[in-house]
């Protein structure tokens, strides 16, 4: 079963990152019919973003004091700084005292929805890349100067670093997959991809890149052909790129991946971005 829940900006934001992991209610009629395994789109109050969860477990208690003596706060919503001060009462706020006792309360456990990327490939290793890859990402980055002639400003540390966290509008970080492919401890190529972007059955791709060494085997068409079966067992009927106009070797490669020019583009300081999209 699917359910919708709205949620504050600060909590709709540390469940995106991953750092609340039970959402506090009131065990009401509403919240009774949730169970294990069931999914819940939650909708931020300030400006709409949503989320998608999978309840992961649900604990009943008779009161806010019983749950926050059982659970770690942290994973409740606050911070170590403010753990400490921590106090059932600050659900008043919420819910009025009387509310808790009809009903009582409810902790649901909860996990954002990913895709399952580490499964693309048998040839090589799949995972999300973090901060500590970014010295083999620039290794990929640099091999690839014809790309970067057309995408400035040069690769940096720095810019892939803010590349790692780069998101659209009205995103989250629950909704991005920089991913990387890697035989052993090489990477060998790297995508950013944006699940539910720009509508829910549709998705983005940032870049793709894979290391000049590679090139020109069919190595490309077969990794990105991997990533679209994947999104379209996970439901997905589009899946659109930007490429920057002017580069042959990018349009080519699209083209061959069966992506075609929507009549989409956007402008940015320093190129024209030409949008192409695919139907799954």
């Amino acid at each position: 079963m699917h359910h919708e829940m709205s949620l504050r900006p600060g909590s709709f934001g540390k469940i995106a990152e991953g750092s609340k992991r039970y959402e506090l209610r009131l065990h009401d009629e509403k919240r009774r019919l949730i169970s294990v395994g069931d999914t819940i789109t939650f909708t931020c109050t300030a400006d709409e973003r949503t989320l998608q969860v999978r309840v992961v477990s649900l604990l009943p208690f008779a009161s806010f004091a019983e749950l926050y003596a059982a659970l770690p706060l942290t994973e409740c919503g606050y911070s170590e700084a403010s753990a400490p001060n921590a106090h059932p009462r600050d659900m008043e706020a919420y819910y009025p005292p009387e509310k808790q006792e009809q009903y009582g309360v409810l902790a649901i456990g909860v996990e954002c929805i990913r895709l399952p990327i580490e499964r693309l490939s048998g040839e090589y290793s799949v995972r999300e890349l973090s901060a500590a890859d970014i010295p083999e990402m620039l290794r990929v980055a640099r091999n690839n100067p014809l790309f970067y002639q057309y995408m400035r400003p040069d690769p940096t540390e720095e810019n892939l670093a803010a590349d790692l966290l780069a998101l659209p509008p009205r995103r989250t970080l629950a909704d991005k997959h920089f991913f990387g492919w890697f035989a052993g401890e090489k990477l060998v190529a790297m995508m950013d991809l944006i699940w539910r972007h720009p509508k829910p059955d549709m998705a983005f791709i940032g870049w793709f890149i894979l290391d000049s060494a590679i090139q020109g085997k069919g190595l490309g068409r077969r990794l990105v052909g991997e990533v679209l079966t994947m999104l379209k067992s996970q439901g997905v009927n589009e899946v659109r790129l930007g490429r920057i106009e002017g580069n042959p070797q990018s349009e080519h490669f699209w083209h061959v991946c069966g992506f075609k020019e929507n009549g989409l583009g956007y402008d940015t300081d320093d190129y024209h971005v030409v949008v192409m999209s695919k139907q799954l």
